[in-house]
């Protein structure tokens, strides 16, 4: 059977075809080995020819963004945010998987919750080491393979079995979950489950779910265009006004809006 990890494909409206198109971005990925595969998500480096927001929407991930100038890490974000590339060029980024930060550093992430930070945060991570190899080289696949090994090296752990029993059950129902019921499956108290979200990802089990929800909603929207009052229940809204009240509270905007950004051609009958 998958782990929970292995389950969970996150969506990020910018990295589609029109996305890429909209902002003039251009992207490169590639899948860690399989040693890697259970908790880094991908490798990826993003050019662009001048000064740029990046869109990003909450997906459960963590992430490094790597530019000549040092390393930001992206903890955990419940609203969407632009992360600014303030002049053109190439910019490598790692995203891990739903909590794996915790498998490389020993910190607690809910004292950095939906925060973008410095990597200098984080303690003996020798993170200069790892920015200077990577921009010693032009190539794609060889600042891949420099990353990698930096990150088997620190690779001292794996998440915890409850945890990961959590995400999968999380996944399965696409963050429809009562909190209780999920304690329950998991086998231990609705308190022990919020304190293993909040060490390994900043966020409550609430808030975590919430975000897993709004990601299988935006997927929907993207693939199918449209949205009615019975596709809401579908994906676990009470109705339609539900689901629009979540998008504005998370993304600023309704639906419609939020598409268009993205050079989607998302039409007309979700109600602005």
């Amino acid at each position: 059977m998958n782990s929970g990890v292995e389950l969970y494909k996150p969506f990020q409206p910018t990295l589609t075809s029109s996305g890429l198109k909209s902002f003039g971005l251009s992207i490169q990925q590639v899948q860690p080995s399989r040693a890697l595969r259970g908790v880094v998500h991908s490798y990826l480096q993003v050019n662009t020819t001048k000064p740029t927001p990046y869109p990003v929407i909450p997906d459960g991930t963590q992430a490094f963004f790597i530019s000549p100038i040092g390393v930001k890490v992206g903890i955990m974000n419940k609203r969407a945010f632009d992360l600014q590339l303030l002049e053109g060029g190439v910019y490598f980024g790692v995203q891990f998987k739903p909590g794996a930060l915790r498998c490389f550093f020993d910190v607690d992430l809910s004292e950095f919750s939906e925060q973008i930070v410095n990597s200098k945060q984080f303690v003996f991570s020798h993170f200069e080491d790892l920015c200077a190899a990577i921009y010693r080289t032009n190539h794609f696949y060889e600042r891949a393979s420099i990353c990698e090994n930096w990150l088997l090296k620190k690779y001292t752990s794996k998440l915890s079995v409850k945890f990961n029993h959590a995400l999968s059950l999380i996944y399965k129902s696409c963050g429809t979950n009562k909190i209780s019921a999920l304690a329950n499956d998991v086998g231990c108290t609705s308190r022990h489950l919020s304190r293993l979200f909040q060490l390994y990802t900043g966020l409550s089990p609430k808030s975590f779910m919430q975000t897993i929800r709004l990601q299988h909603a935006c997927k929907q929207l993207h693939l199918l265009r449209t949205s009615s009052s019975s596709m809401a229940l579908e994906l676990g809204y009470y109705d339609q006004s539900h689901l629009l009240k979540d998008f504005k509270k998370h993304f600023s905007c309704s639906p419609n809006r939020f598409f268009n950004r993205f050079g989607s051609d998302f039409y007309n009958s979700i109600q602005t």
